[in-house]
């Protein structure tokens, strides 16, 4: 199926809410509450400014590319050049400059991370940060500075981007702060909030794969005081996919509220609800055809290998929660953030067998069907001291936080007749469920961890040292339908710190070297020999050293840092036959430069380059455990990228916004035997925009935007972990929007 651009007709309900949300709400002006250039924040109250949706002169979506402060980093309102490790913010100017709609394209311009690594999958955002999982299934997003809701194999969240204010990637261990974390980073997303300063805005869209969407998002005040704000953003989306026999349909309503209690205390309520129902995207597809050619070649990336009567993913999605803010006086500040969610999922769909198809196409298939919920609760509370002792300023942080989850998942695997990858002919399937195969798995999991953070500045200096403990308490039962059951009770507990020395020159120059550690909980689903979970939680380090330069004369912040990262405890195959053991070590070297710059007068860059050196440093016994020296799966030595975006301030042109980017992603292994290789890709996206009040004053506020990602449309595997198990990446899609601020 090719990505063009068409109408067709929609649901009542679909016409019923794109009325809604393009209905005319009361103007209101809004802001955020999260960071950008340029912003300040109150020595006090210690409040981040985040990158405002603002038309700046001439310029309606390219405005402050470059973020200056994070809470990610710290926890702490800490300007990025002062932070002892790598970070990253998506902004979002930057993601509406590029028209992006889908976490895995946000960052796909980041220095060290790999979007999209398991190729299109609708239901999960899935990206790799240094060599390590860090969306989707890995349990490594954060919303708001807490982690998102854990659950079974298709049990998952995932947050739309159009409720987002910003992207924050924290590259290495992080432990400290946010507890058991995959050793090459985090995604933190934050969400938006009530404010007075930014424009409202609607919009309409059609898209590739006949998408229509609708957007709303409005702010304001609801007293004259200000001391009781509003936010409300809505979307709509509905259309088929990039994959044959499956349609998406999407609804996200987000509100919440301001209170500012005193001039000392605040709370935001944040409250989101999403639904999706229609297919998924996600197929195992076989090498022959993907990665090489069979009798008649490859196949066409929208080739649909299920069973249409067999394809749906349904997820009911919705979450509350708060942040609170009291600031004491000038040395003492609280806050607490707290989030409760709920995920519940259906999931119906056909994956491949245990082999490749045949050179002339036949291939084998099983049919698999998971449903379940989650519930979670999480909690972060801490007080931070702001105090000098001598010429020595000090910034404590001192906290703890609560992380529960009760997660009931199904898993059925039954039959499915095979099929021909070039000529597929649907059947349809009775399922009838594989009793080894298939379970009730219910699993109960909790954390509390402490930890204290000091923060000194004294001169050019500024040191990081940070300590935490964490207690951990699983409790799974799977309930096999062949009448096994297997029980894990575990309390793996864990010390983590991290040191960082940087010293900011005056002319913006600031060398940095920090060491930080993490931990990771997720062996226990893997048994010994005996058929006892594992419970050793895996182990990370890292040692970074680099240099940030943040300009005075103009916008920008480049970093180039370099890194060891080491995962110790790894799960491999026991030499017995019969099991796992925890031996394993995967050591990844590094190399990254990042630059965000306003190069001149309405130029902005984005500029990013990675090379990678892993490799699998210990292993056990076992014949099928990978040879010492392979490289891990999935990881690509190089990757690089562009984006150039210019806004036209005069002449014919006038107002009008261009965009192109180039991203580069090197050969990988797909397993860590390394007998598969997969090509590397390069693919090309583009992004225009035109401010029509700048031809038609009675349009003031208005804008068309046309974007592309993949514009050429390139064919490409994303990656293969076995014959049966390859996986493109995403084709070109288009979209065509016009959207009002006022």
């Amino acid at each position: 199926m090719k990505s063009v651009i068409r109408i067709r007709p929609v649901s009542q309900l679909g016409i019923l809410l794109a009325a809604l949300l393009t209905s005319g709400l009361p103007a209101a002006a809004q802001s955020t509450a999260a960071s950008g250039s340029g912003g300040s924040a109150s020595h006090d109250a210690e409040v981040v400014a985040l990158d405002r949706l603002t038309v700046k002169g001439d310029r309606l979506f390219s405005e402050l590319f470059v973020a200056d402060r994070s809470l990610a980093g710290t926890k702490t309102s800490t300007p990025l050049v002062e932070t002892s490790q790598s970070l990253t913010v998506i902004g979002r100017n930057e993601m509406d400059a590029r028209g992006v709609q889908r976490l895995t394209d946000a960052v796909s311009y980041v220095a060290g991370v790999q979007a999209e690594f398991q190729g299109i999958d609708s239901r999960v955002d899935t990206l790799k940060v240094r060599g390590f999982e860090a969306g989707g299934f890995a349990s490594n997003t954060y919303l708001d500075n807490l982690r998102a809701p854990s659950g079974g194999q298709w049990t998952r969240a995932q947050f739309d981007l159009f409720g987002l204010e910003r992207v924050e990637v924290l590259k290495g261990p992080s432990a400290v702060l946010y507890g058991q974390v995959a050793p090459g980073g985090l995604v933190n997303l934050v969400s938006k909030r009530p404010g007075v300063a930014v424009k409202d805005s609607v919009e309409l869209q059609v898209g590739s794969y006949d998408t229509i969407q609708a957007t709303l998002d409005v702010s304001g005040a609801l007293t004259s005081s200000n001391r009781l704000l509003y936010r409300v953003a809505g979307l709509f989306r509905d259309g088929d996919a990039e994959v044959d026999h499956t349609e998406l349909q999407r609804i996200f309503v987000a509100p919440s509220l301001t209170w500012k209690i005193t001039d000392k205390a605040s709370l935001t309520f944040l409250t989101q609800y999403q639904k999706d129902n229609g297919g998924s995207t996600y197929q195992f597809l076989p090498q022959t055809g993907t990665l090489k050619p069979g009798d008649h070649g490859y196949i066409d990336p929208s080739t649909f290998l299920g069973e249409p009567t067999w394809n749906n993913f349904d997820r009911d999605q919705h979450a509350a929660g708060y942040a609170f803010d009291y600031v004491f006086n000038d040395t003492f500040t609280l806050r607490q953030n707290f989030r409760y969610s709920h995920v519940k999922t259906d999931y119906k769909g056909i994956v491949g067998g245990t082999g490749d198809a045949t050179p002339a196409g036949d291939y084998t298939r099983r049919s698999a069907w998971g449903y379940g919920e989650t519930d979670g609760i999480a909690v972060d509370t801490h007080l931070q001291s702001k105090f000098a002792t001598g010429g020595v300023k000090h910034t404590v942080l001192t906290g703890f936080d609560f992380l529960y989850s009760d997660w009931e998942h199904t898993r059925l695997i039954g039959t499915a007749p095979s099929i021909n990858i070039y000529n597929p002919v649907y059947s349809g399937i009775s399922f009838s469920a594989n009793p080894a195969q298939s379970f009730l798995q219910d699993t109960i999991e909790r954390q509390i961890g402490f930890y204290l953070q000091e923060q000194a500045s004294f001169g050019g200096f500024r040191a990081t040292l940070g300590l935490r403990r964490d207690e951990y308490d699983v409790n799974q039962t799977i309930s096999y339908r062949n009448g096994t059951v297997r029980k894990v009770d575990i309390k793996p507990d864990s010390v983590t710190w991290r040191a960082g020395l940087l010293y900011l020159f005056d002319n913006g120059l600031a060398p940095y070297a920090s060491y930080a550690t993490s931990f990771d909980s997720a062996p226990y689903s893997s048994t010994d020999a005996s058929g006892q979970p594992l419970r050793e939680p895996t182990e990370g380090g890292q040692y970074e050293a680099g240099l940030k330069y943040k300009p005075a004369a103009f916008d920008a912040l480049l970093t180039l840092s370099l890194f060891q990262l080491t995962e110790t405890n790894r799960v491999m195959a026991d030499p017995g036959g019969v099991g796992s053991v925890q031996v394993g070590e995967v050591r990844i070297r590094g190399i990254e430069f990042e630059g965000k710059i306003s190069l001149v007068k309405n130029l902005d860059a984005i500029a990013t380059w990675t090379r990678l050196d892993p490799e699998i440093t210990k292993n056990s016994a076992s014949p099928s455990a990978p040879p010492k020296g392979n490289a891990p799966s999935a990881v690509p030595e190089d990757m690089a990228s562009l984006w150039l975006s210019y806004v036209f301030s005069s002449g014919p042109l006038d107002g009008l916004t261009a965009g192109a980017g180039v991203r580069y992603v090197g050969e990988s292994y797909g397993n860590d035997a390394n007998t598969i290789k997969v090509p590397g890709y390069t693919l090309v996206d583009a992004a225009i925009s035109y401010d029509l009040g700048k031809k038609f004053p009675a349009l003031k506020g208005a804008a068309l935007r046309l974007s592309a990602t993949n514009l050429a449309d390139k064919r490409y595997v994303a990656t293969s972990t076995a014959p049966s198990a390859a996986w493109y990446g995403s084709g070109r899609n288009v979209s065509l929007s016009v959207r009002y601020n006022w």
